[in-house]
């Protein structure tokens, strides 16, 4: 075309450019006959000269080698390298001198072929060129003791032999290939096993001096590569395969890489390294190497890794790739290399015994030399993760640091934090006690333990909870608290509240508490799970707190797994089967009509029952203690075990506060004075904390000083009958003491003695809103004397008879109250 082209154009002199090619082309015929010739030439040579050829170059392996060479055949091919020329060597084999005990030929191939230089062999120089090794297999042996077949690779020494003059006439292999070939090292003595199958491996080599500098082509599948027989093998059936040029410095016995890429499994990989294959001066054979890949997945990145290390990377699993980068360095031979490895990844899913966590974004390093010095085995293992990032049940959580030591027998060490909106818990805590409505928390956790389930031995969790203005609702009794603010502390298994701030109930209080072992017990036996709760309030109205004696709620708690899940499942069962011991402490107590100062209160919270042990606290102007306990008994039914323990209160404001204590045979509107007593009183209580008046039972056993009846029926219907013209409407008296025993809708006054301003007397009998009334008054017959102002009343003791008396009986009359009249038999009496 070009010449066409120029044909076209007259103004140019296609002469000479004709002459060139014709020249050329005659010059390229003759260099095609003489090549032709000349390979023709070679192949009539090497046809003639084919037995001493062969017989040479087996004669060569033989005495090269310290084994027993066998050759079952060999012929001259042209075709299969053609334009070189091979000796064929057929069903070579080679073997140590213990291959009679230990069965393992050094080197076996069915086809070697041994490439020769043509110009070499017409100098009868040393023509090896080359060398191809089809199906075959090369086994290096070591056994127990020792013994190896390595000393096959050591040329045989020939001290007959004159050194050639040219070290490179004897050195001329420019290329070496294995097609299907295995290749074992097998050292039983260290624990060694090396096994590939090499499908391809072409070597094309260049010599300068003792630098060999080799471009290699390679499909290799590799069975073992195992260092340490305990650890097992890495990249155990993978093929690797790649291009790439290596080094060797024959000076200093040293290979070289660098920056080569190979496909490992079909993953690219970028390696550089160096290793020393021999001793010099005596230092210990060191090895550097690199590796670099990205985007693997962390599966297939512990399928190479020998299964000692993989076992320890399975503590987690990863859903995202990894971008990874490693190094090994150290000794080839008497010790453990160094291994660090470093990786990140994004918006993976993490999981582990303890937790998992989702969308994870973190970087992260391995190393077996955790501590300097020690052995590089597992328990001087470790993974170190940073800046960490992720989800945890959807609520953020992040940490500085992660780290996982000894792969022997994990052990995480972690600090983990999350700060988030309360209400986004509610999707754990659905169907349970707690319902979040409001407010902040900010959680902080470290962890240093096993990584395993840990459900009966202490926990290693430490942390901290802050909760700023929250509202929660404990649904099972309907307790709102709100603007909570305050602190839990989590220490190993103890869990400690610490100055919690809360309204409940419109009352104001603050609250700390501990509870020992609450992170085990809470797994394992949440009905032992005890809990220490101090609470302080400067006003208390226990009326709003009167709910907590209706039935709990059930709250049906759906299947949960997981987490907060677990989580909140565990919290409803020790808030429902485990107890509270409460001290509580309040400037005022408030109680529908009673008040009170400086109350001090101890008492447990059990599944279905309250047992006060101690109330203390100022009341009317003197001193109460209470103690009993409140059982639930059924639905809206609660009964009620209660001792009270009064000095020098005001006697009417303390019947009062506590509505006659369940009786109107004595109100707070018919006596005053300073009132000390001990009642036991049994009574069942309804929701509201009314109590059912069918059901009190008990005693008030009293003393009444500086005492008044004000009104008092029993006494103002003796005017009915007697001293028609004394003032009966306020009576006062001297020490008035006696036993008041209450059963269901009767009070039964034992015998009392009343020595008043208006008169002395003695009264018994029972006081029933039932219609059942039936009362005695004994009055004696000294009382007739009007006694004057001035007078100060003294008890004789009731055990006295009284003299000559009158006496009084009160029972019910047609209209219901109480009529009095003379008991001149004293029927009274005999009918008691």
């Amino acid at each position: 075309m070009v010449i066409e082209r120029l044909a076209l154009n007259r103004n140019v002199n296609l002469f000479p450019l004709k002459k060139i090619l014709k020249y050329s082309l005659r010059g390229l015929k003759i260099f095609i006959v003489v090549l032709v010739v000349l390979y023709i030439g070679v192949y009539i040579y090497v046809s003639a000269n084919k037995k001493s050829i062969i017989k040479t170059i087996t004669n060569d392996i033989g005495k090269k080698l310290n084994g027993e060479v066998s050759i079952g055949d060999a012929e001259i091919s042209f075709i299969s390298n053609f334009p070189k020329i091979a000796v064929v060597l057929i069903n070579v084999s080679i073997k140590d001198t213990m291959f009679t005990k230990h069965q393992h030929p050094f080197f076996n191939a069915e086809k070697v072929y041994a490439r020769l230089g043509i110009w070499k062999l017409i100098k009868k120089q040393a023509a090896l060129t080359g060398m191809e090794v089809k199906n075959g297999t090369m086994y290096l042996y070591t056994d127990s003791t020792g013994y190896t077949n390595k000393y096959l690779m050591q040329p045989k020494k020939d001290t007959t032999a004159a050194a050639p003059a040219n070290d490179d006439d004897n050195n001329e292999l420019r290329k070496l290939a294995f097609i299907n070939t295995r290749f074992v090292l097998d050292d039983r003595e260290k624990g060694k096993l090396y096994d590939f199958m090499i499908n391809q491996l072409d070597a094309n080599i260049d010599r300068k001096d003792q630098v060999f500098s080799l471009v290699v082509r390679q499909k290799i599948l590799v069975h073992n590569l195992v260092f340490k027989e305990e650890k097992g093998s890495f990249v155990k059936e993978k093929v690797i395969e790649g291009k790439y040029k290596i080094r060797y410095d024959g000076k200093i016995k040293q290979l070289q890489f660098d920056s080569i890429n190979l496909d490992i499994g079909d993953h690219p990989f970028n390696l550089t390294g160096r290793f020393d294959i021999g001793e010099i001066q005596g230092q210990i054979p060191q090895m550097n190497l690199k590796v670099h890949t990205k985007n693997i997945g962390f599966e297939f990145a512990k399928s190479l890794l020998a299964p000692a290390i993989a076992k320890g990377m399975s503590i987690v699993t990863l859903t995202s790739n990894l971008d990874v980068s490693a190094s090994i360095t150290g000794p080839l031979k008497g010790g453990e290399q160094l291994v660090n490895a470093w990786w990140d990844t994004k918006k993976t899913n993490l999981k582990n015994p303890l937790l998992d966590i989702d969308n994870s974004t973190f970087t992260g390093t391995y190393t077996n030399e955790v501590v300097p010095g020690l052995p590089r085995k597992g328990p001087n293992s470790g993974i170190e993760l940073r800046n960490f990032t992720g989800e945890w049940q959807g609520l953020p959580v992040k940490a500085d640091k992660i780290i996982v030591t000894d792969f022997t027998n994990p052990l995480l060490v972690c600090d983990l934090k999350s700060d988030f909106a309360l209400t986004r818990l509610n999707t754990f805590f659905t169907n349970s006690s707690l319902n979040l409505e409001g407010g902040d928390a900010l959680i902080s956790i470290s962890y240093k333990g096993p990584i395993k389930k840990n459900n009966s031995d202490n926990s290693f969790v430490n942390g901290a909870v802050v909760i700023k203005n929250g509202h929660i609702n404990y649904t099972p009794r309907n307790i709102p608290l709100k603007n909570v603010n305050g602190t839990i502390i989590f220490q190993n298994s103890d869990v400690f509240v610490q100055k919690i701030q809360c309204l409940v109930l419109n009352n104001q209080v603050v609250m700390d508490g501990t509870a020992k072992n609450l992170l085990t017990l809470m797994n394992t036996e949440p009905n032992k799970v005890v809990l220490d709760w101090n609470i302080y309030s400067p006003s208390l109205n226990v009326a709003s707190f009167i709910p907590l004696l209706k039935a709990r709620k059930n709250i049906t708690v759906a299947n949960r797994s997981g987490g907060i899940k677990n989580l909140s499942q565990k919290i409803d069962e020790v808030l429902e089967r485990g107890s509270i011991n409460v001290n509580l402490k309040a400037d005022k107590l408030i109680y529908k009509k009673f008040d009170a100062s400086n109350a001090i209160a101890n008492f447990t919270i059990l599944q279905n029952s309250w047992e006060l042990q101690k109330v203390s606290l100022q009341h009317a102007g003197g001193q109460m203690d209470i103690s009993g306990s409140l059982i639930d008994q059924r639905a809206n039914y609660h009964h009620a075990k209660i001792n009270v323990q009064l000095k020098d209160v005001d006697v009417s404001k303390t019947f009062a506060a506590f509505n006659n204590f369940g009786q109107d045979g004595i109100t707070s509107k018919s006596i005053r004075g300073k009132l000390s007593a001990v009642t036991k009183i049994n009574i069942d209580l309804n929701d509201d904390g009314n109590v059912y008046p069918s059901s009190v039972e008990g005693q008030v056993d009293f003393h009444l000083k500086n005492g008044a009846l004000a009104d008092y029926e029993p006494i103002m219907k003796i005017q009915d009958v007697v001293f028609k013209k004394r003032d009966f409407a306020n009576v006062t008296f001297a020490e008035l003491k006696t036993k008041l025993d209450i059963k269901k809708t009767e009070v039964t006054i034992n015998r009392m003695e009343i020595q008043s301003s208006v008169l002395s007397m003695f009264v018994e009998g029972v006081f029933s809103t039932a219609g059942k009334t039936d009362i005695s008054i004994q009055i004696p017959l000294n009382n007739l004397k009007k006694r004057d102002k001035n007078f100060v009343p003294e008890n004789m003791g009731i055990d006295k008879k009284g003299g000559m008396s009158v006496f009084l009986r009160g029972t019910p009359g047609p209209d219901g109250s109480v009529k009095f009249k003379y008991d001149m038999f004293k029927k009274f009496r005999k009918d008691k």
